[in-house]
């Protein structure tokens, strides 16, 4: 995917809530995203990985900042509540510092603080979130840090408290003095996850272990698929044909460590529920009463793929991808592994590494193999014609590592932009979901999804499947194909 987003819609919702004293709703906006990047922030300092660490707060530091209020009005406000804090008045204290943040929402010293008021107000989910988005606003800000820890303590989650109070301790000026605050948390906090938190983070050099996913949420160790500029409404240039490449030059190492890496950073996805796949070479039985986007993801997720890549011996991104062959070849798109060293794949509970046989940046597609050889892979279909706009589509990827995400909605319009054919999509995709199968009600793919427009809502694209079989990327007699729905140009 190619855009970013600010979390806009966070900002006004936290205002207003901030006004009416309410607790943050389970979905606010952006502030998923923001959340996502700060526990894999967490989850790495539980892994005692510090590169990791600096991965995902380099990510955060890459998304669009509010823009500044009014320090003139909002300081002395912060200042008020910071003497009501000393003096232990926290209703005062909330309420100073909740002006202050409205008038300034991109200060993260006042969210901070406001967080750490709502912990001693004992009131943990709004210090949880208020703590989040401060840290989101300055990642390395040791102080939000331990008291996040605080926070996940005095819920009993010890292993987020600890990979809190391990990051407290990496982004701390002055590690000495913060080393003695979890020694003083460590041994007279009256929590016990505070306190084993605390011990936990004081051994710096033992791996911690990873926190568990929150419920409904995913907490794995990959991030997002990295971005590409998203291409303005262009003038349009003269077609030109797909510049084709041979194998990737890099020689993947031994199967087994890139296994080992896909596997350790996938141990904690969260699966959505009652979605086993089918075994190898079974079709999906409809279920009596179900829908047909149930039927649609019920089927196709054991054929949708998780693209891992790794640069330099880490993991560095994530994309989508689509089974497309009997003999394991899946399609993506060319930006989600352009940088990559190395590539493992996961198409349902199946794993491989993958090497890159083709690739084409006009169209933004590649061909990977994989050993995930399976009876059933998806049908495409080359129909490209005005008579399919208005049908429903449905999309399956992994938007900011939310593995296996659905969407729904309507082929809205055709475009062509430098002689590729795309459909114009109203189906929400995030970044993450590069690369994965745009899906008919008949189940065949009718488009790959490959990016969006920052601006408007909804407006995102897919490179006609037609393009995929035509563009000599492989032999279209290795998969299946459909014209259903009429061919056209």
């Amino acid at each position: 995917m190619i855009h970013r987003f600010a979390p806009l819609a966070l900002l006004a919702l936290l205002a207003l809530l901030a006004l009416l004293a309410g607790p943050l709703p389970a979905s606010a906006g952006q502030y998923e995203t923001l959340d996502y990047h700060i526990q894999q922030m967490i989850a790495q300092a539980a892994a005692n990985d510090e590169a990791g660490v600096q991965t995902f707060r380099e990510q955060l530091d890459n998304l669009r900042r509010p823009e500044a209020g009014d320090p003139v009005q909002s300081r002395p406000l912060f200042q008020q509540g910071q003497e009501y804090l000393n003096h232990d008045q926290l209703k005062e204290a909330l309420s100073a510092f909740r002006q202050a943040f409205i008038t300034d929402p991109a200060d993260a010293e006042i969210a901070g603080q406001l967080g750490l008021t709502y912990l001693r107000l004992r009131r943990m989910k709004e210090a949880e979130r208020l703590l989040v988005y401060a840290l989101a606003l300055a990642p390395a800000r040791s102080a939000s840090w331990l008291h996040l820890g605080q926070v996940y303590g005095q819920s009993g989650d010890t292993a987020r408290a600890a990979g809190a109070f391990a990051n407290a301790y990496r982004f701390a000026p002055d590690r000495s003095r913060l080393a003695g605050q979890l020694r003083q948390l460590a041994t007279t906090d009256p929590a016990d996850a505070v306190r084993a938190g605390a011990q936990r983070a004081l051994q710096p050099t033992q791996p911690l272990p990873a926190p568990a996913a929150k419920p409904g949420a995913a907490a794995n160790l990959l991030p997002p698929a990295a971005s590409a500029p998203v291409p303005a409404q262009p003038a349009a240039p003269a077609p030109t044909a797909p510049t084709i490449t041979g194998p990737a030059p890099s020689t993947p190492p031994a199967s087994g460590v890139l296994l080992d890496s896909l596997r350790r950073g996938l141990s904690s996805l969260a699966k959505p529920a009652d979605t086993a796949p089918p075994a190898a070479g079974s079709r999906s039985i409809p279920t009596a009463g179900e829908q047909p986007g149930q039927q649609i993801y019920r089927s196709s997720l054991p054929r949708t793929c998780l693209i891992v890549t790794f640069r330099r011996g880490k993991t560095d991104s994530l994309g989508s991808g689509l089974l497309v062959s009997a003999d394991g070849l899946v399609v993506t798109n060319h930006h989600v592994i352009e940088n990559a060293d190395n590539l493992a794949v996961k198409c349902g509970e199946r794993e491989s590494v993958a090497r890159v046989s083709r690739r084409s940046k006009e169209p933004d597609l590649a061909l990977l193999t994989t050993t995930l050889n399976r009876a059933e892979s998806f049908v495409l279909n080359e129909a490209y014609s005005p008579d399919l706009i208005g049908l429903e589509v449905f999309v399956i990827g992994n938007p900011y590592g939310l593995e296996g995400t659905f969407s729904t909605g309507v082929i809205s319009g055709l475009r062509e932009i430098d002689g590729v054919r795309y459909f114009q999509i109203s189906a929400p995709i995030s970044p993450g979901n590069s690369g994965g199968p745009v899906i008919l009600r008949d189940g065949s793919v009718i488009g790959i999804a490959t990016m969006g427009l920052k601006k408007g809502q909804n407006l995102n694209f897919a490179i006609a499947a037609a393009e995929l079989i035509h563009s000599g990327l492989f032999d279209p007699a290795r998969m299946k194909m459909s014209t259903a729905q009429g061919k056209g140009r």
